[in-house]
């Protein structure tokens, strides 16, 4: 069996790593620590805010707590942090350790949150969940503003989600000068999470922070709304669409613009685009990044997808290999977990999903907006034509 998605204490990661001046304290075994580290060092190797019990065999047998204090007043006095986040992994929490009660016994000034991410007790979903949520506990009541501007918070990107932090700047531009972004949790401060109340929508990406939106709803009264990965024009028109029907604002010149731009780089490689009018594809990815590239693919570049599955809906993920097998996909959109099979099956891989560990880019590359489209069709010519050996149905 091949699990699909990471554990609980992965998700908890990229949701809590992502608060730009806390620090997160796995109180949990040194593979847990070095596990999560060495996924999203391909991101950013200067900003590396994690820190670890490292639970030894002593402390399965006496307890871990005086470990965790120690680390805990270490983090504080070492980082001192705007908050630190305590997620607790197997260990811990098979042997017992009452977390909270060793937090509330240390004086402290700024936030000590704990969130329970055992991998016997849920998935990364699940964790990223968990620790979306726990931010609630730290926003502040909404102030009264004198704009009306519409400000938009963003839930569903974790903190090492390929190219997350382009698409954003990317979906800045896409809304503005109509609408703001407020607060893209995973991606943000710790003041920033006190104002997100502030906001006038959450804008969840399907299926991925749900539980955060309902809570800040019934809360503080923020409507919200589900999209998919906004992907080309299809996305960026169902993204407007939304802001339009909710705020009354009007995005007709941003359209044009956005088509034009499209047009004007994308008719540079037309020969080539039109070679992927009904070329096969197999797709792997979380729920919104999944859906929203089918979309973008099929109903944008005339591909046909023959190979399709949201990785958190997987119980096994041999059983998508397996039916990659029996397809006729000659390229294939995944994480960087998904070469191997790639290489089997001598295919190009598109790196898009969560994680994305053996690829670096040093200047902006988002896959979001007119540019961001260009990108993406970069990275499939790019693929396709580096590939080593003739797979049949990228040159029928």
């Amino acid at each position: 069996m091949k699990p699909a998605s990471g554990c609980k204490l992965f998700g908890a990661y990229q949701a809590l790593g992502g608060v730009r001046d806390s620090v997160v304290l796995f109180h949990s075994v040194v593979g847990c620590n070095f596990g999560s580290m060495a996924l999203h060092v391909a991101q950013d190797m200067r900003d590396i805010r994690q820190t670890c019990t490292v639970i030894s065999d002593s402390d399965v047998v006496f307890s871990g707590e005086a470990s965790l204090e120690r680390a805990v007043r270490s983090a504080l006095e070492l980082f001192q942090p705007a908050a630190l986040f305590v997620i607790s992994g197997c260990v811990s929490e098979m042997i017992g350790d009452d977390i909270p009660a060793v937090l509330a016994s240390i004086p402290h000034e700024v936030p000590l949150l704990h969130v329970e991410a055992a991998g016997f007790r849920g998935d990364a979903s699940a964790g990223l969940e968990a620790g979306w949520l726990a931010l609630l506990s730290l926003m502040e009541p909404p102030v009264p503003r004198s704009d009306t501007c519409p400000i938009i918070n963003l839930i569903g990107l974790g903190m090492d989600d390929p190219h997350g932090d382009d698409d954003i700047e990317a979906l800045q531009s896409l809304i503005a000068p109509q609408a703001t972004l407020g607060t893209v949790f995973s991606r943000c401060t710790l003041n920033e999470v006190r104002r997100a109340p502030s906001a006038d929508l959450n804008l969840v990406l399907r299926g991925r922070g749900l539980a955060l939106a309902k809570a800040m709803e019934a809360r503080f009264g923020i409507p919200w709304e589900e999209l998919d990965y906004p992907y080309g024009a299809t996305g960026a028109d169902d993204l407007w669409g939304r802001l339009e029907r909710r705020f009354s604002l009007d995005y007709h010149q941003s359209r044009v613009e956005l088509d034009r731009q499209i047009a004007a780089g994308a008719g540079r490689a037309y020969r080539y685009v039109q070679a992927l009018y009904g070329m096969p594809a197999a797709l792997l990815a979380t729920g919104p990044r999944a859906d929203g590239l089918k979309r973008f693919l099929e109903q944008e570049l005339g591909m046909e997808v023959v190979c399709f599955a949201h990785r958190e809906a997987l119980f096994d993920q041999k059983d998508f290999y397996h039916e990659l097998r029996r397809s006729e996909a000659a390229l294939l959109f995944g994480s960087s977990f998904e070469q191997e099979v790639a290489d089997e099956l001598e295919i190009p891989l598109i790196r898009m999903d969560y994680p994305v560990f053996d690829e670096v880019y040093l200047t902006s590359h988002p896959h979001l907006g007119g540019i961001g489209m260009l990108h993406l069709l970069e990275d499939i010519f790019r693929g396709i034509i580096s590939g080593r050996t003739l797979k049949g149905a990228l040159y029928q």
